[in-house]
């Protein structure tokens, strides 16, 4: 699932792709993806206006449309988009596409159909109705602001690192990647952490997203002592060597390294 890394890579294409353009149509190609408003609804609500700047909150993707409200794009397990120009084959699995003038084009990719398209008046008021956390990459979400979040909080680390009510952003992959670089097991209690092992946390957390949004989120460009190119049943620890074990943490697959985590 495109996580915050991945959805700010998105957020920055679009700032360099798709802003300042005026939207001629919208074609929807799976109903299913759209949350609140229907087809044609979209298409009024985005036709005759442009995009004029993005921003986002944890794994949600927003696009301001001309001062009037926000679009927001939700990317479920498979999402991603793509901008074109003068290219008139629509890409596979594309759910959704914005046409703009001098034919260019946004597309809304989504192998499988998890994600979402919504509108927003203002952003804060759908973070409140979702009751979502802070974003853990804004620049206010600091090592006091996580440390209280986590105060007297129970159950594991894992866990509330992918809490996206306690915090925003954060999913299986990135969870996996912050806790190897934190050398901390995936099921350690909260309530078991020492406060050097929360700084720990916060500042390996800040560390490996900014690594990953600088990667363009792409594994394969990750530094080799990354776990997450390595995370799959024949992975070994690029820290020791030796064989990553795997477990469920939250009904979502973990993987860790049993000795340089235990």
């Amino acid at each position: 699932m495109p996580e915050l890394p991945d959805v700010e890579v998105f957020r920055r294409y679009c700032q360099s792709t798709s802003l300042h353009q005026m939207i001629t149509d919208v074609k929807v190609y799976s109903e299913r993806i759209l949350d609140g408003i229907t087809e044609e609804g979209l298409r009024k609500y985005l036709r005759g206006h442009k995009f004029q700047s993005t921003d986002r909150h944890g794994k949600y993707l927003f696009l301001d449309v001309s001062g009037k409200g926000w679009l927001g794009l939700h990317f479920g397990m498979t999402g991603t988009i793509k901008y074109s120009k003068n290219d008139h084959e629509i890409p596979d699995y594309t759910r959704a596409l914005y046409d703009f003038e001098e034919d260019c084009h946004l597309a809304f990719i989504m192998p499988r159909k998890l994600g979402s398209i919504f509108t927003a008046g203002q952003i804060q008021d759908f973070v409140e109705k979702k009751e979502l956390g802070p974003d853990v990459f804004k620049e206010d979400f600091d090592e006091k602001t996580f440390l209280v979040l986590i105060s007297n909080r129970r159950g594991m680390i894992k866990s509330q690192l992918m809490n996206q009510k306690l915090i925003s952003g954060i999913g299986n992959v990135y969870s996996d990647e912050i806790l190897f670089q934190a050398k901390i097991h995936p099921r350690k209690k909260l309530m078991k952490l020492s406060e050097e092992e929360k700084r720990r946390i916060y500042k390996t957390m800040k560390e490996v997203l900014d690594t990953a949004i600088e990667q363009q989120a792409d594994p394969d460009q990750f530094p080799t002592s990354y776990l997450t190119p390595h995370r799959n049943k024949e992975g070994t620890c690029p820290r020791c060597g030796r064989g990553l074990d795997k477990i469920k943490v939250s009904g979502r697959t973990s993987y860790f390294c049993p000795f340089c985590q235990g």
